[in-house]
């Protein structure tokens, strides 16, 4: 029986879709394709690409914006 490894970097848009509406900055940086360290590296200099927010003692990004950022809002009219 053949075993799936996730990857460590990257995720599929199926993956990205479930995610909470509140999403773990290193979640987000996995699918933007950077690591933990780039992904509090951009947030700490204010350089991520979505609006990193403090909720207690962790930093989330809003699952909205990750989807804009990649391109995987769907268009309403």
């Amino acid at each position: 029986m053949a075993q799936t490894i996730a990857s460590p970097v990257g995720m599929t848009e199926e993956e990205i879709r479930a995610l909470p509406v509140a999403v773990p900055l290193v979640t987000a940086g996995r699918a933007l394709l950077m690591g933990r360290t780039k992904a509090h590296e951009l947030a700490r200099y204010n350089k991520f690409p979505c609006q990193v927010l403090r909720i207690g003692g962790s930093y989330v990004v809003r699952k909205v914006d990750l989807l804009k950022v990649l391109g995987l809002m769907a268009e309403t009219s």
